[in-house]
């Protein structure tokens, strides 16, 4: 396989990092409140807009620019130059199903500097026009999410705390309700996926060999580690760009590649994620317009769930045990999220007045199914401004049952994952936006 990616600087320390991180995760899985009864009293930031045209030019633009400063980190522009090579095709995959594509997509900046990662592409073989496409990350590899075993192995690392950090991605076949692909091909639905650790691998030093290597040297992307004290001191160096940010890029440039695939309909796109990647899901809609649904399957904080509830995973908790995931400013707020300028309620308010599915579970208490709620619910005001509905109620739904016209919610009986059964209800939301009523 071709390793595409050197060993972090400073492997040692790097792993002594992450050896405390993992001491420090036991501690801090102590420290989450569970109980209702204990979370503090908050006021949410007022979306104060009365009409479209206040939200879409003064507030979002302000709004906006907090979301970088404080928490996602700088989004680069598109590349100078994006290039797809196929490197495999099949067209009688999914036991004839499905058409198979295999993309390597070649980014390039003008000064030289380049970057690629692969996209894996399943199209429903029997589409009559070029249908809507989900993508999303994955965690293992392309080859890991689908059932078929000749699929190629994806050039990434596996993130790990115990780990070698060069230890390839080569587990196959064993997350296949994650991408639920024969049922998208039978529900019509294209769909696009890669692995979250090709975009930008998942440790400390994970930045200098990412996506973001176009853009900016490897001074701009230190740990905090690496960085000297004195530089640090009194908070003149604080890094501005994040691992979210980093793999939510590598989202808009799956798109790109999408636009230049006539098997499917890039102007009918859907951005999905789980976990963190539902965070960069999340922030991906937000910054790229283009996605016409945005979902967000169990993000937790720093995604769709509120930020002031101190309920499961905190700002804390994030910042100090996945440092690089967020803007180094976070730091100034993670002891009273009550500080911060905004929450996330606004955050997914961003999306208006596309689409928006947040989907919690009932056992992820870490993701603070309430809070997601909430969350979806307060941006409801923003889809008001534009006369939908939103998610206009303040009563949460019972188990595995979906609600919502422009946003969608539903909490499933479960734990911390993605399965069949949340597939299926963002395929029966997509149903309502891509498809005429001949198509369902």
């Amino acid at each position: 396989m071709d390793n595409k990616y050197i060993p972090p600087d400073n492997d040692g320390a790097v792993r002594a990092f992450q050896q405390t991180a993992l001491y420090t995760e036991a501690l801090w899985k102590n420290e989450f409140n569970r109980d209702e009864k204990n979370v503090r009293t908050y006021t949410l930031p007022e979306i104060k807009s009365r009409t479209v045209e206040e939200w879409e030019n003064i507030e979002r633009p302000q709004l906006m620019q907090q979301f970088k400063d404080i928490l996602y980190g700088e989004m680069p522009p598109a590349p100078d130059k994006l290039e797809l090579e196929l490197l495999a095709e099949k067209d009688n995959a999914l036991e004839g199903l499905a058409i198979r594509k295999e993309f390597r997509l070649h980014c390039a900046m003008n000064n030289g500097r380049t970057f690629d990662f692969d996209m894996l592409l399943y199209v429903p073989k029997n589409a009559k026009v070029p249908p809507p496409v989900f993508l999303g990350l994955n965690f293992s590899g392309n080859q890991a999410n689908t059932p078929e075993d000749d699929v190629l192995q994806t050039r990434a690392m596996n993130y790990s705390y115990t780990e070698p950090f060069m230890t390839p991605c080569t587990t196959r076949c064993a997350r296949l309700d994650s991408w639920n692909f024969v049922e998208a091909m039978k529900r019509g639905y294209a769909v696009a996926t890669a692995c979250y650790s090709e975009i930008c691998p998942d440790h400390l030093n994970g930045l200098k060999a990412s996506v973001f290597t176009l853009f900016y040297d490897d001074k701009d992307l230190r740990s905090e580690y690496e960085v000297p004290f004195a530089e640090q001191k009194g908070g003149a160096w604080k890094r501005k760009v994040t691992q979210i940010g980093a793999w939510a890029w590598g989202l808009s440039r799956m798109l790109d590649a999408l636009e230049k695939e006539p098997l499917v309909d890039a102007a009918k796109a859907a951005v999905l994620g789980h976990s963190r990647n539902g965070k960069a899901a999340i922030w991906a809609g937000v910054c790229d317009e283009r996605f016409q649904l945005v979902i967000s399957n169990n993000s937790g904080c720093g995604g769709a769930s509120l930020s002031r509830r101190n309920f499961g995973e905190t700002l804390k908790i994030l910042f100090w045990e996945k440092r690089a995931w967020v803007a180094g400013n976070l730091v100034d707020y993670v002891d009273d999220p009550c500080k911060l300028p905004f929450d996330q309620h606004q955050v997914l308010g961003a999306v208006a007045p596309r689409y928006l599915y947040v989907a919690s579970s009932s056992l992820d208490d870490v993701a603070d199914p309430k809070g997601e709620f909430l969350s979806a619910q307060a941006a409801s005001k923003v889809w008001n401004l534009y006369g939908k509905k939103g998610l206009n109620t303040t009563v949460r739904p019972p188990l595995d049952t979906p609600i919502g016209e422009e946003i969608g919610y539903h909490c499933k009986t479960g734990k911390h994952c993605i399965t069949t059964c949340d597939w299926e209800q963002y395929y029966n939301f997509a149903d309502k936006i891509f498809k005429s009523e001949g198509d369902k």
